[in-house]
């Protein structure tokens, strides 16, 4: 089990699927820096959990003030954790649940935005941090000031590093950290240059993020 590091479900457990290799989960350390480095985004926002797993993510987005979240799983195994954690934590009405594969719910997908906030927790040695960044239909999933966060590996991904910015400047790179062998990622799209002060506020360093311990 995870526990949720913030906001409303601080404490709260999450329910993992059993068996090694069904997911990856990402850890509390990186949970917390990651939603430190996005807060400003998060209050009332539609967030996009791709890859959502026990939708640890999505959760942790909703406890920190997120209006709706849609979670992307086809694994049936860990469909079932999903929607169990959902009931649990009394979120049926604020998670959408599409239960296919990534590549192949893209308007579905595309159907319930546009997204303040995109989530990607892919696995990491498929190539899919390089194919989102490239086949992602993002100027129909994103809203006017969006953010984009990608965890990878560090050594199991295909990649070894990821472009500064995507679809010709459409999404630009404005936050990345390393974390034992994982990475994360953030991207910014903004219609007009941007907010000066969440950027700033995204790049922080890491001594900066007031990371806890609690839930290592």
């Amino acid at each position: 089990m995870l526990r949720i590091t913030g906001g409303e479900f601080r404490g709260r457990l999450v329910r993992t699927p059993a068996g090694a290799g069904v997911t990856r989960p990402t850890q509390a350390r990186l949970r917390q820096a990651l939603f430190n480095s996005i807060q400003s985004w998060i209050p009332g926002a539609r967030v996009l959990d791709l890859f959502s797993g026990s939708g640890a993510l999505a959760f942790e987005a909703l406890s920190r003030g997120a209006a709706h979240a849609v979670c992307v799983e086809n694994h049936r195994q860990v469909i079932s954790v999903l929607e169990r954690n959902c009931e649990d934590l009394k979120l049926r009405r604020r998670v959408r649940i599409l239960t296919l594969p990534v590549e192949q719910a893209w308007s579905k997908i595309v159907s319930e935005g546009p997204y303040d906030v995109v989530l990607a927790d892919p696995p990491y040695a498929a190539g899919w941090e390089r194919r989102l960044l490239e086949e992602a239909p993002w100027k129909e999933l994103l809203s006017a000031d969006a953010v984009v966060c990608l965890e990878w590996g560090s050594k199991k991904s295909e990649s070894k590093e990821l472009p500064d910015q995507v679809d010709g400047g459409f999404l630009v790179k404005i936050r990345e950290k390393l974390y034992a062998e994982s990475i994360l990622t953030t991207y910014r799209h903004s219609e007009s240059g941007g907010d000066s002060e969440r950027s700033s506020e995204a790049s922080q360093d890491e001594s900066e993020e007031s990371l806890s311990e609690d839930f290592e």
